[in-house]
């Protein structure tokens, strides 16, 4: 769970604070905490996520009416929607071995939440298909191709992260006090907690922002 200041830290501010953040994790031997279960699902869920996009664009090319586009959209939309559906329980096992040492009811907890993660990873989905559909036309070379993809899940997520914030603050425990129950995460939906987010300290819009250089 974040921590928010008032003061927005340097470029070198942050590379020497996530330096530190992973020296500290290297000491505790918790810096690969969650790796077991990311890595179970990662592929799988991929697997998951390609095969159902494939399948709707051949069904949903059929349909006349609809442009490319849209038939792009609503694929991506579907698989993700089926992906997410495999990979949150695992991601959200992921997410409380990382922060905290109380897992809860992790799978019960990440069905719950099913809804606010889907909307809440939908904006980076959208906005990099989106972005890549702006850089990436014509006959590109593998490289330039590569450029341009990377270029286009940057900023898509550096523009979403606040949907990112909310995610991991609606699936963790909200507060770090593991002894007033609510360990399971903060159980609003999306726009509640994003408000929520920005009433902390004196952070305001920023505390949205939180932990965007290290995404």
């Amino acid at each position: 769970v974040h921590n928010f200041t008032a003061r927005t830290p340097t470029i070198e501010e942050r590379f020497v604070n996530l330096g530190k953040n992973v020296r500290r994790h290297v000491k505790e031997g918790n810096l690969y905490a969650g790796l077991k279960p990311t890595l179970l699902v990662s592929v799988p869920a991929s697997g998951v996520y390609f095969g159902v996009r494939d399948v709707c664009k051949r069904t949903l090319g059929m349909m006349p009416f609809l442009n490319d586009v849209e038939i792009i959209l609503m694929s991506a939309l579907i698989a993700d929607v089926v992906s997410l559906s495999f990979r949150t329980p695992a991601d959200t096992l992921a997410l409380r071995l990382q922060d905290q040492h109380d897992v809860g009811d992790w799978v019960g907890d990440s069905l719950k939440r099913l809804p606010s993660v889907i909307m809440t990873d939908l904006p980076y989905l959208l906005s990099k298909i989106f972005l890549g559909r702006q850089f990436i036309h014509g006959s590109l070379s593998i490289d330039r191709y590569a450029e341009y993809a990377i270029i286009s899940a940057v900023v898509a997520a550096i523009l979403t992260t606040p949907f990112d914030v909310a995610r991991t603050r609606i699936l963790v425990d909200s507060d770090g006090d593991f002894t007033n129950g609510k360990d399971g995460g903060s159980g609003e939906g999306v726009l509640k907690t994003m408000i929520a987010i920005t009433k902390e300290g004196q952070g305001g819009i920023a505390n949205l922002f939180a932990g965007w250089f290290e995404r």
